[in-house]
């Protein structure tokens, strides 16, 4: 609802309760209010204020005439045309700021410096030449009334503008001019008299001013409330017009008398009621008639229908159902009392329900091996004629029974067998007892049949029913497990021999080892025995000669050149046979423990390399380590030393098999992240097949099957990556360009 600002503000208050609302002053006692109230003023108050002061400044220039004849044109009266002048400047000035001001308080302080300036220009004539006191006395009487009485100002000003007034004119009475006593009471009086009937009278033009106003704005807000509250209650039955024009069912109010209120679109278009046959205010017997003259429903009397309403009315039954014979629909009429004693009746277009009810008992009769639902109370509301055949039932004869009658029938047709031990039969005791939403339970007949029975309650609380004969479902199942039992414990005799091949691939990988390592030892240890035999015979030798005296200086420098040259083969080669057998010792001892724990993996490639040597130095390959310094792992060792391994000997037998230039393999290590180490091992050998690359890592997979492979390496190496390390293995090849393998592992295992 519109409303002013401060309308809420100005609703006028009872009468004793005015002083509330009100100053003593006659203005709002809220300054907000006061100055709202000042600012809707604006434009009569600057109209009032432009009179006043071109009336003030004219009256006051005028006097210059009188001036003249009184004094003539000597130096009093060039004072008085100062005075004049100033005053004619001041009132232009006025005039233009008042014009100009659009806001209540600065025209409020131009209206009163114009009051005080006028009052200040008068006194100032005084004082150039004092008037009679009777003048003067009238003079200030004007000023207070015209101040009080006609200036649109604010109390505060109008009687700061009246005090100053008075007290001048006493100031000015007592040391300037020279007025007798009596005159000095004429003053006085005058005085006294004009501040008394000035502020009364602009209280009360005030008060009335105020009291119009309050009185207005509440009859414009009343005024637009009606208009409003018209307006709501013209949109709010335009509103249910619309909205019972967009139900989707008939809709007929009828008043408490029997005449029609509205009827809807839907309800005209359902009773095939043409334009105008009807209207509001018509008797509901001339809907009767209409539609037993038209034969809507066929034979049907008034009196039936009446019959048919009556009903309806006492509520006997909720709904009746006919079907409307011009457009061929089955149409449902309920008919209701509201508070105020109308009648509503809805009209609902059944006829697409009634045809789903026909295609649900044909979809019912088609539904599996048997359909039933039953309602609330575990009664039958819905059977199909396969479902009531188990029980040498019809549907008809099926409706309505129990579900305990149901399951008794069962028993005594020895449907179902009544021993506990059988489940199958024990489960169609338990159904539709509705403990859970739904659920499917599987039961079986005497006769050896199985039966899937779907059960699921419905929100209204109905409980449905699907059974399907699963017998040879059930057949099939029985030979699938048979042949998964089979299947198993082929799968693990396979497992079985896989692991056997694993461990005989592992030990022969050890075995390989063992035998290079043999012989790479004994080259050493063969060197070191003949430099020892050549020292045992030049100490014989110069034994003799000592024994014979023959030894001679000569001879002693030979020997210890010949000592110390033995020497330093002998410790040479022993070192490198001692540091072959630590190496072999490390890399067989944790391929054979397999436990955690903290190495250098860098220092540890390069045994992995050493024990190695006898293969690599018979292939002329090479192979390269990269590694970063002092990079410590805490893993498992001897899973990375077979994976390694395995790694070189499949590039040794797959990648360079032509046997022609030697080849060169690189190992790199890197540490891609915080906590986790990358291992790429890369060749420049042939590459593998595309159509081969998927199948790497199968076991048994080999190219090599007639020369001696077995296709487990490379799954041992996934194995040991995947399992034993925590890691991932991927790998990339194109045939001619080498393969690479890149494997990424925790840093820390045990973390």
């Amino acid at each position: 609802m519109l409303q002013s600002p401060f309308s809420s503000l100005l609703s006028p208050p009872p009468a004793a309760d005015e002083s509330r609302l009100l100053a003593w002053s006659g203005e709002f006692r809220d300054r907000r209010v006061e100055r709202m109230y000042r600012q809707s003023r604006l434009d009569p108050a600057r109209r009032m204020l432009q009179s006043c002061g071109l009336a003030a400044t004219t009256a006051f220039c005028l006097l210059l005439i009188r001036d003249y004849l009184v004094h003539g044109h000597g130096q009093v009266f060039l004072f008085f045309v100062l005075v004049r002048g100033l005053g004619l400047f001041a009132g232009l000035l006025f005039q233009y700021l008042v014009r100009r001001l659009n806001d209540v308080q600065m025209l409020d302080i131009v209206a009163g410096l114009g009051m005080a300036t006028l009052t200040t220009l008068t006194f100032m004539t005084w004082m150039i030449s004092a008037p009679p006191a009777l003048s003067a006395g009238s003079l200030v009487f004007a000023y207070l009334l015209v101040f009080y009485l006609l200036v649109p100002c604010s109390a505060n000003l109008t009687l700061a503008n009246a005090a100053y007034v008075t007290l001048g004119m006493s100031l000015l009475t007592a040391t300037w001019l020279s007025f007798g006593s009596e005159n000095l009471v004429g003053l006085a009086l005058f005085a006294i008299i004009g501040n008394g009937l000035g502020f009364f009278g602009m209280r009360q033009i005030k008060l009335e001013r105020r009291r119009n106003y309050m009185a207005n704005e509440e009859a414009r807000r009343v005024t637009e409330a009606l208009t409003l509250a018209r307006q709501e209650g013209r949109r709010r039955n335009e509103y249910q017009a619309w909205a019972l024009d967009a139900l989707p069912v008939g809709v007929m109010l009828f008043h408490p008398d029997g005449t029609i209120h509205t009827i809807n679109r839907r309800a005209a278009e359902l009773l095939a009621l043409p334009s105008g046959t009807l209207n509001p205010g018509d008797s509901h017997e001339a809907l009767l008639r209409f539609v037993i003259q038209r034969r809507d429903f066929g034979d049907i009397e008034i009196s039936d229908m009446r019959y048919h309403i009556d009903r309806l009315m006492r509520g006997t039954s909720g709904t009746t159902a006919a079907r409307h014979v011009p457009t061929g629909k089955i149409l449902e009429f309920t008919i209701g009392r509201l508070p105020d004693r109308s009648v509503a009746v809805t009209i609902f277009d059944a006829s697409e329900r009634y045809a789903l009810n026909r295609r649900l008992r044909h979809a019912v009769e088609v539904a599996g091996d048997g359909f039933v639902i039953y309602d609330a109370h575990d009664r039958i509301a819905i059977c199909s004629s396969r479902f009531a055949a188990l029980y040498g039932l019809t549907s008809d004869q099926a409706v309505g029974m129990s579900f305990e009658e149901l399951v008794q029938r069962g028993y005594d047709r020895g449907v179902f067998s009544r021993d506990p031990k059988d489940q199958g039969a024990a489960a169609a005791a338990s159904l539709s007892r509705r403990r859970i939403p739904e659920r499917m339970v599987e039961i079986r007949t005497n006769a050896g049949e199985w039966f899937l029975v779907h059960e699921r309650v419905t929100p209204s609380g109905d409980l449905v029913v699907v059974r399907t004969n699963i017998t040879a479902r059930r057949r099939m199942e029985d030979e699938l497990r048979r042949a998964k039992e089979e299947a198993e414990r082929a799968l693990v005799d396979l497992r079985g021999a896989q692991a056997s091949l694993i461990l005989a691939e592992k030990m022969a990988s050890l075995g390989s080892l063992v035998a290079g390592m043999s012989h790479e030892i004994s080259t050493p240890l063969g060197i070191g025995v003949s430099a020892a035999s050549h020292l045992a015979e030049e100490i014989d030798q110069l034994t003799v000669r000592f024994k014979d005296d023959q030894l001679r200086r000569s001879d002693l420098q030979g020997f210890i050149e010949t000592a110390t040259e033995a020497t330093r083969i002998m410790q040479a080669n022993l070192t490198r046979a001692a540091r072959l057998i630590q190496a072999f010792k490390q890399v067989a001892a944790d391929q054979s423990t397999d436990d955690l724990r903290l190495f250098d993996i860098g220092a540890y490639m390069h045994e992995i390399m050493l024990s190695l040597a006898p293969a690599l130095r018979r292939s002329l390959h090479e192979v390269q380590i990269d590694c970063p310094a002092d990079l410590m792992v805490r893993s498992r060792p001897g899973a990375l030393g077979q994976i390694v391994t395995n790694l070189v000997m499949n590039a040794l037998q797959h990648a360079f098999e032509d046997g022609g230039r030697p080849g060169r393999i690189w190992i790199s290590v890197t540490q891609p992240r915080e906590g986790r180490i990358a291992i790429e091992f890369r060749d420049n050998g042939r590459g593998i097949a595309t159509a081969d690359l998927p199948r790497v890592f199968d076991p048994f997979f080999t190219t090599k099957r007639g020369t001696g492979g077995t296709g487990l390496g490379l799954h041992i190496v996934y194995n040991l990556v995947s399992q034993v390390l925590g890691g991932t293995i991927a790998v990339s090849s194109r045939e001619g360009e080498g393969t690479r393998f890149t494997i990424n592992f925790p840093q820390d295992a045990s973390a």
